[in-house]
């Protein structure tokens, strides 16, 4: 072999080998792409994923905080309609008939568990009563001078006996048979409202 033809295919050789290296290049770069474009597509789909997730949990906030304030505002109104309702009705009840039948039981009632000085406190508007009230104590054997005074702290009637030699307190006030009773006012309003749960038959 001449040297022409040494020199040719030792460029021959040369240039498919810079091919050669080139492909590989190439191809490599291609791998690299590949894997960046899937590490970058799992990375999208990590971040959508999460994100769906906190949008999911957010949401389900929302809906248990809208649900939970609309039920509040539902038992504030509630409220206000029985509050309503409830003052409407004590404003009627000292014109009932039976309202001055109550109040004489159950002052003499408690009177009668009262050995020694009474006092009884009434709502300003129930002092009329004083004199049928000394005739029932006086009826009922308890001829003793009870003092009967007013009671600014009783708003819709009723009354307080005090036992004023051991401070004992008989409280029969128109508050104090609503307080007790109220939990079946709420339940009845509610049961009438649809707003209670109902017993499993």
């Amino acid at each position: 072999m001449d040297k022409i033809s040494l020199e040719n295919a030792i460029k021959g050789e040369a240039e498919q080998a810079i091919r050669d290296i080139s492909l590989k290049e190439a191809e490599d770069i291609w791998k690299l792409d590949d894997a960046y474009a899937a590490e970058i597509d799992a990375f999208k789909k990590d971040i959508q994923t999460q994100t769906d997730a906190r949008i999911r949990q957010e949401s389900s906030k929302a809906e248990n905080r809208t649900r939970l304030d609309i039920k509040k505002l539902k038992l504030r109104n509630l409220e206000v309609f029985i509050n309503s309702a409830v003052e409407e009705a004590m404003k009627e009840i000292r014109d009932n008939p039976h309202y001055k039948k109550y109040l004489l039981g159950a002052i003499t009632d408690a009177i009668s568990r009262i050995p020694e000085a009474a006092e009884v406190r009434l709502k300003r508007e129930d002092l009329i009563y004083e004199k049928e009230i000394r005739d029932s104590l006086k009826t009922a054997g308890k001829g003793m001078d009870a003092i009967i005074t007013e009671d600014a702290g009783i708003k819709w009637g009723g009354c307080i006996v005090v036992d004023r030699s051991v401070g004992r307190i008989f409280d029969s006030t128109i508050e104090r048979i609503y307080f007790r009773k109220s939990p079946q006012i709420h339940r009845e309003v509610m049961k009438m409202l649809g707003n209670y749960p109902r017993k499993a038959t």
